[in-house]
């Protein structure tokens, strides 16, 4: 297996391991210990490895380091401040908790990329999650001047219009996302897997989700 073979399958088993570290089964824990080891053995062959920047400080995240997984984001952020090393430092004070933080270094990741929209996504999940209806709604307003059918952006907006009494029928709108067809000939998951971004499969599940939350405080 080459290098960037390696990193790829780190990276994918790493994303499959759930968080927080507290929750994790006795396999889990040890699992994320492996690939931290694996990870700095490529280190050793290799020297630097493609989106160190990013990986790292994911595994020390998911292995409960949270200190030292923003000690180094942060260390990186300030020696070259760029998209990535913004993502790293956003996604590790998330980690630790500091949402008031990540939400700011997401904010600082958009602008050093103006023509990416995860960073303004990220940005609208934390607020929504908080309940921060009307700072959401702005994050996900700058995703979708970009792409009006991002297919996470539409629903998680009208979401928050309806919460914040905006007028219209966001919860039908909502509704209509969720029984919406979606693709079913397994093109657009490829795609969006090799180009990112959402298909209308994570819209509806997103939708859905959402609804689900309405059901919980109706």
């Amino acid at each position: 297996m080459n290098q960037d073979d390696a990193v790829r399958e780190i990276f994918h088993s790493a994303m499959e391991i759930p968080e927080p570290f507290s929750t994790l089964s006795d396999e889990d824990k040890a699992r994320i210990e492996g690939l931290m080891r694996s990870f700095e053995a490529l280190e050793q062959t290799y020297g630097i490895l493609p989106y160190a920047e990013i990986i790292r400080p994911m595994l020390l995240g998911k292995s409960g380091r949270y200190e030292e997984a923003f000690a180094l984001t942060e260390q990186q952020y300030r020696n070259a401040p760029n998209w990535k090393t913004a993502v790293a430092a956003a996604n590790a004070a998330r980690r630790a908790g500091n949402l008031d933080l990540a939400v700011a270094l997401f904010t600082k990741a958009g602008e050093h990329d103006p023509d990416d929209l995860t960073c303004w996504l990220e940005v609208g999940d934390i607020r929504l999650d908080q309940e921060q209806f009307g700072e959401a709604l702005v994050a996900y307003e700058k995703a979708l001047a970009e792409d009006g059918e991002d297919q996470w952006a539409l629903p998680s907006a009208f979401y928050c219009r309806h919460k914040l009494g905006t007028e219209g029928n966001w919860l039908a709108s909502l509704r209509e996302v969720a029984n919406q067809e979606g693709c079913t000939c397994g093109l657009e998951g490829c795609l969006t897997t090799l180009f990112g971004g959402y298909g209308s499969t994570d819209g509806i599940d997103r939708a859905n989700y959402l609804l689900s939350k309405m059901d919980e405080t109706a």
